[in-house]
């Protein structure tokens, strides 16, 4: 490695650690009485949790509602099988956002597929912007995607994405699609959208196969990303990656103690998903032609 190369990745790394502490430290102590929608917004965002975050996840949703652009409401998506007590188990630190603009809703487990599942069907009429639970957003994050979306109104838009790269007339495996790459910014049905970035859909998309949860079974699809491609590609639709995750978002402190991603990616299950999601939805190679 070439020491400028060496260099740049050190600074950055010093760069993120700094920008985590500060994150952090801010939307902690920041006042909630700055925070707020847009009622006169047509964007929803969208996200789950699970008990493992869910004394950490008011931070994500306090860095939603400090956004440039606001959205009209972030509605957070709970298994009802989690909990049982309903809000009754919930730390004020989430219910005193609730006259801010969060909604809480409770509803069977579908894991990562709650982020996404509900909003589609009870408000297909507006732009729904997906979320993680572990992430703080910067604060302009949402009028990045939106930017986008008013150029490209046709297709789903990400702030961070994988590149899906063919070798003869397969996919290469997951872990080498290429992250991130500075791009044209043309739709795509090639480009992955990822969801730690943000991504916005349009409910109207996607055909009512999207909901199927007895196919979500029985491929074994706990990936919500890789279902919601399926249903990109046997919809025609495109990606378009909007350029902006030129570096890490900030992960909060302790949220990564469970996560799916170790088991999809570094156990490889993530190519196993891609192939039997695929395969049901009947997607080949000339689908993304």
């Amino acid at each position: 490695m070439k020491k400028e190369n060496w260099l740049n990745r050190w600074l950055h790394w010093q760069l993120y650690k700094y920008l985590k502490v500060s994150s952090i430290k801010f939307y902690k102590n920041i006042d909630i009485n700055s925070l707020g929608v847009d009622k006169t917004s047509d964007v929803i965002v969208s996200l789950t949790s699970f008990p493992a975050r869910i004394d950490l996840v008011y931070l994500s949703i306090r860095s939603i509602l400090n956004q440039t652009k606001k959205p009209q409401k972030i509605v957070l998506w709970l298994a009802e099988e989690q909990f049982p007590l309903g809000e009754e188990s919930l730390p004020n630190s989430l219910l005193e956002l609730k006259p801010l603009g969060l909604e809480i809703e409770f509803c069977i487990d579908i894991k990562a597929h709650k982020k996404y599942y509900f909003a589609f069907q009870k408000y297909p009429e507006n732009l729904i912007v997906t979320v993680d639970d572990d992430v703080i957003y910067p604060t302009i994050f949402l009028s990045t995607l939106l930017k986008s979306h008013e150029e490209y109104p046709n297709s789903v838009i990400a702030n961070r994405v994988r590149f899906m790269e063919t070798e003869g007339n397969t996919f290469k495996p997951y872990r080498q699609w290429e992250i991130n790459r500075l791009y044209n910014g043309k739709p795509s049905k090639k480009i992955f959208s990822t969801e730690v970035g943000g991504v916005l859909y349009k409910p109207s998309f996607f055909s009512n196969s999207i909901f199927d949860i007895e196919g979500m079974k029985k491929t074994g699809c706990v990936g919500d990303d890789i279902w919601l491609k399926a249903g990109q590609i046997v919809n025609n639709i495109p990606v378009v990656f909007t350029n902006y995750y030129f570096k890490q978002f900030i992960e909060i402190p302790e949220s990564q103690k469970e996560s799916l991603f170790s088991n999809n990616v570094f156990e490889n299950d993530n190519d196993r998903q891609i192939k039997e999601v695929f395969e049901y939805f009947g997607i080949t190679n000339k689908s993304f032609e």
